[in-house]
Order: structure tokens, then C-alpha cells, then sequence
């Protein structure tokens, strides 16, 4: 792996508006499982943004539709630059007829019943009205529909506002930046020593990821930039990760809670393995409610089937209630249904015979 520590304030100084994008998109729907258990993390990303919020609208105009930032950043180009001064004096040596090509080729790639590309961008730069026909026809709002075609109508003007933002942003970005340089430079010495310790550690976190499964972590071919949206875990073709600050604190997690996952997995079918238990499991299933009838139902004493409810509430299995005064028990079919996909997941059961068939 190489550590791009000339290119990560660069890089950083385009990636950091993206905090204001997953702060707008978080307010629109509801935060997933992993970040509500590493909320810590989110609302320091959360308070890393408010000093954005002036800028929000021009943040937002820029970052919020792919086609226009995947102008922008693309980590390949990225990495050939040093600072935004140098990678500014660029986009503005950029001719006019390329710029409309490049953000022409981003806008039918959206249509994904396009197969060809290049003859479609060909088409549509030589025809406004035809432009406008496409257009209509993209699965994209109308806000979006409209900034797709007043920035063909003005591509240059379109890089040189992208540029006065981020010279506008830029003291608000150096103040951030400052603070979590160290946190950035610590962050990327432990994940390469996680690596190196425990080379399996991504392939545990992100199972069933082919892609992250098959990297070779010693190859000098993986270019690594530690990040200000600090939970990310980003590649870009295999060749380029950029690593959130606290990455390897989330991976970490991930595998911490996989591991927790299975062994109350473990625990379910151990705890289910004795017989009795496992019989009384069933009546209970089947809607017996009392300990004696339990006991009349399997002959055992209600002593017996007292102490195996006791251990499977214990366990989780079954979860006791009161219907009127009478203490009654269910099985917690929630947790049942869980331990059942989990255990298809831990085994990726493809191996069946219904597969084979």
C-alpha cells in the first residue's frame, strides 16, 4: 500500500463538502443499524459540516448530483495533483468543446438502455433540440434536469464557480483539516498494521465482498488517502481506497458485532440441543401456556419443565408475559428468524440440494 500523504490535503479539501451531501441525505431517511450504533462518529462528521451550512445551496449544486462531482473527482485524475491552486490552474486550461464532452458522456451514461456511448455524446453535442428530447427522458428530477442543461449552455462559467467555492470554503477546510491531520496520519499507521496483523480482518468485515476479498494488501498498486468523512471505506477500481479516519474503529466493530451475532447463534442451537428442552421449546410453540400441562404433555415432573423455561428465557428463546393474572410464555420468533438467516449467511448455504438440482 502507499500512503498519498502529498495528495491528502488536496484530496480532502474537494471530499470534505461531501459532509454537508450525507448530512442532507441523512436528514431525509432514517440512519442504517451501523451508524446508529457508531453515532459517536456520525454527529462528529455532523458538527464537521455546520460551518458549511452558509454554503449549503452551492455545496449541494455541485456535490448532490453525481454527474456534475464525478466532474470533479475522480481519484485517478486526482492523485496527478498536489494542491487545489494546481489542479484549479487545469479545469480552467480546460478547452470548452471538452469540458461539454466529459459532462456530455456523464449525463447518457445515466441511461442505461444507451449502449452506445460515444455515437450518443456525438449526437447531442451537435444538436440542442435533441439534447432537450434526451433530457425529458432521464430518470433524474427537474432541478437536476435544468442544471444539466444551463451548465451545457455555460461549462466554462460551471468550472470557474466550482473553483470560487472551494476558494471560499478553503480558510473553513484548513481550520478542519489542522485538527484531524494527526487523527488522518494515525489512522492510515493502524490500518496498515491491522493488515499486516490480521490480514483477514476486511475479507471478516465485508464477507461475501469478492472484490475486497480478492486484494492483495502488500501490493504497492493500492493507493491509500485517509479522509475527513471518517466511517468510509471507498475503492475505486481496486486500485484506490479512501480511508475514513476511523475506518478500521467501524471494521472492527462490524466483525465485533458478526462474532456477537454468532455466537447467540451458537448459543440458540446448544441451548436447544437437550431434548426435553427442546420439546418443551416445541409445546410452548404450539400454544401450550402451562407449566403443568407442559409436563402432563412430555410426562416430567413441572419442577423439570420449570427449569428448562427458566433457561430458554435466560437464553432469549422465549419471552414470558401475563395474560390477565396467569404467567404465560411465547417464543421469540423475531430472534428465531434471525439465528435462521444468519446461519444461511454464515454458511452461504449454495451448497443444496435444491442448488443441485
Amino acid at each position: 500500500m502507499q500512503f498519498k500523504q502529498e495528495q491528502m490535503e488536496f484530496v480532502n479539501q474537494l471530499l470534505y463538502p461531501i459532509l454537508m451531501l450525507k448530512k442532507e441525505r441523512e436528514e431525509e431517511r432514517p440512519s442504517s443499524p451501523l451508524e446508529e450504533q457508531l453515532e459517536g462518529i456520525v454527529e462528529e462528521m455532523r458538527q464537521m459540516s455546520i460551518p458549511l451550512e452558509m454554503y449549503k445551496d452551492d455545496i449541494l449544486y455541485f456535490y448532490k448530483d453525481d454527474i456534475l462531482r464525478l466532474f470533479f473527482i475522480n481519484l485517478k485524475t486526482l492523485l496527478d495533483y498536489q494542491s487545489f491552486e494546481e489542479y484549479a490552474e487545469f479545469l480552467q486550461s480546460m478547452d470548452e468543446g471538452v469540458i461539454k464532452q466529459q459532462l456530455m458522456t456523464n449525463i447518457v451514461k445515466q441511461d442505461e438502455e444507451e449502449a452506445a456511448v460515444e455515437n450518443k455524446v456525438e449526437e447531442l453535442l451537435g444538436n440542442q433540440f435533441a439534447f432537450l428530447d434526451f433530457l425529458k427522458n432521464l430518470p433524474i428530477d427537474d432541478t437536476s434536469r435544468w442544471n444539466n442543461f444551463t451548465i451545457m449552455s455555460h461549462p466554462k462559467k460551471f468550472v470557474e464557480d466550482f473553483i470560487v467555492l472551494h476558494e471560499t470554503i478553503k480558510p473553513i477546510f484548513k481550520k478542519v483539516y489542522a485538527e484531524y491531520l494527526p487523527i488522518l496520519e494515525k489512522s492510515y499507521v493502524e490500518f496498515e498494521a491491522a493488515i499486516h496483523e490480521h490480514p483477514k480482518i476486511l475479507s471478516e468485515a465485508f464477507t461475501g465482498t469478492k472484490e475486497i476479498e480478492e486484494i492483495d494488501w502488500t501490493s504497492d498498486k493500492i493507493s491509500v488517502v485517509p479522509t475527513l468523512l471518517l466511517s468510509d471505506f471507498y475503492f475505486e477500481d481496486s486500485e484506490i481506497l479512501l480511508l475514513g479516519a476511523k475506518s478500521l474503529e467501524v471494521i472492527q466493530h462490524v466483525i465485533q458485532t458478526r462474532l456477537d451475532k454468532q455466537q447467540e447463534r451458537i448459543n440458540v442451537f446448544k441451548n436447544l440441543g437437550d431434548k426435553t428442552r427442546y420439546q418443551i421449546f416445541c409445546e410452548i410453540a404450539k400454544g401450550t401456556k402451562s407449566v403443568k400441562k407442559i409436563a402432563e404433555q412430555l410426562g416430567i415432573t413441572s419442577a423439570t419443565v420449570s427449569y428448562h423455561i427458566n433457561e430458554l428465557l435466560l437464553s432469549n428463546l422465549v419471552v414470558q408475559g401475563w395474560n390477565k393474572k396467569e404467567c404465560t410464555q411465547a417464543i421469540h420468533t423475531a430472534l428465531i428468524t434471525e439465528v435462521m438467516n444468519g446461519l444461511m449467511e454464515d454458511s452461504l448455504m449454495m451448497n443444496t440440494v435444491e442448488n443441485e438440482e
